[in-house]
């Protein structure tokens, strides 16, 4: 018998198109023999609507039904805002979101509540990747490299921005790199270089998130990115991938706007050298580290981590994707696993997860309710 799979995309965040496209990409190549999908689209607002799609042509931005999630004996279910609307019981939520509540853990928390598997790392995961600071330290704490950085909270930058420059320029100096610390997808990320370009880009970023990293920008450093899943008990590290950017970082244009290839989309059109032309030994390192990194953070399911290699060959980890764009399909297609397998893969792991935590659940009896209430 099939299995019912809710495909949720969209979602409250600034990654919404990209979260679309994925989860179109998704409901184009999985495979309709083994699983019945439903599309569920979280807009913008945060209203989830049902849409029949088979192709990503079926699908419109202002289409679909509303319906909402819940539970009774025989499990979980979606409905319809009507009273007569049916009840479609589901097996597992793939969740194709990016950046937001979708990926940064509060609808991993919601669907865990609820006690339906999913295919994304769990909530603690979910928010330490998410949380550019917290990755530093989850990293730094396991021996894993990460770049020279310090964090600021926008209420103290917007207070004075010029004390919090001069605690940026003393722990770090200058050129630096600064990111809002809850924005995927190279959002906001500006390098600066003069003291007035740190001033200017701090103020823009506490505008757009409630904390901010700054690094030290590396020179002569080179991007890589590789994906790791966890399937059958092992876990699996991707080819690796060298990004082409046209600036000193891979931008969000550089990821989803100026693919080479017109057929693809979202970070599939990404320009890149695949596999990349590195030495084995650096690809094996490469590999070894965002294995160490998965089990870290706490993942499950399938992440893309992102690198910088200086000259040396020294590796950086500069960010932990939970949810990664397009669901790094072409990362594991090079690595001789069709975007198909790799979803069937992922939704059979995430049922196999959620029964293993089940039986680790603690039912402890107490009689304590019982004498409180005839008190």
């Amino acid at each position: 018998m099939k299995k019912n799979i809710a495909v949720c995309f969209g979602g409250v965040s600034p990654e919404h198109e990209v979260s679309v496209i994925t989860g179109l990409q998704v409901m184009e190549q999985i495979d309709r023999d083994l699983f019945e999908p439903f599309a569920i689209y979280f807009t913008k607002e945060g209203l989830l609507k049902f849409q029949d799609i088979k192709k990503r042509h079926d699908f419109k931005v202002d289409g679909g039904k509303i319906v909402n999630f819940a539970k009774d004996e025989k499990g979980v279910y979606f409905i319809g805002s009507t009273p007569l609307a049916k009840r479609v019981y589901v097996d597992s939520a793939y969740l194709a979101f990016h950046g937001g509540y979708g990926e940064a853990g509060p609808v991993q928390g919601f669907f865990e509540t609820l006690e339906l598997p999913f295919t994304s790392p769990p909530l603690e995961a979910s928010a330490i990747s998410m949380n550019k600071q917290l990755t530093r330290q989850v990293l730094s704490q396991n021996t894993i490299n990460v770049v020279r950085g310090v964090s600021v909270f926008s209420d103290d930058v917007l207070k004075d921005p010029d004390v919090t420059m001069q605690k940026v320029k003393k722990e770090i100096g200058l050129p630096a790199i600064i990111k809002p610390v809850h924005l995927g997808s190279s959002i906001g990320i500006n390098v600066a270089k003069k003291e007035v370009e740190l001033k200017k880009f701090l103020l823009e970023a506490a505008h757009v998130d409630s904390e901010i990293l700054v690094e030290k920008l590396l020179v002569n450093f080179v991007e890589y990115n590789c994906s790791v899943r966890a399937v059958d008990g092992k876990l699996e590290a991707s080819e690796v991938e060298r990004p082409i950017k046209s600036d000193e970082i891979l931008s969000f244009a550089d990821k989803y706007q100026k693919g080479g290839n017109k057929k693809a989309a979202g970070m599939a059109s990404l320009v890149r050298e695949l596999p990349a032309k590195i030495p084995v030994s650096l690809k094996d390192k490469i590999q070894k580290i965002a294995r160490e990194v998965f089990k870290a953070t706490r993942c499950k399911g399938l992440v893309r981590i992102d690198f910088m290699v200086t000259s040396d060959n020294e590796v950086y980890v500069t960010e932990v994707n939970p949810i990664p764009g397009s669901m790094a399909f072409y990362l594991w297609e090079a690595s001789g696993v069709s975007f198909t397998k790799q979803i069937t893969d992922l939704i059979e792991q995430s049922i196999v997860d959620f029964k293993s935590k089940v039986g680790k659940k603690l039912d402890y009896q107490s009689d304590i309710v019982e004498k409180f209430v005839k008190v």
